[in-house]
């Protein structure tokens, strides 16, 4: 399991198989991708 903490945060739950954090990340934060790193790419 992966945690969503990245800097851009405004999910703070656990990235499993569904599109819980995908679609925050998306919706919420306008991001291009699913990954919720989505502000610093190369920083995992």
């Amino acid at each position: 399991q992966k945690l969503c903490e990245r800097p851009s945060g405004t999910w703070s739950g656990v990235c499993g198989n569904n599109n819980a954090c995908k679609n925050q990340c998306i919706n919420l934060e306008k991001a291009r991708h699913g990954s919720c790193n989505y502000v610093f790419p190369a920083h995992k």
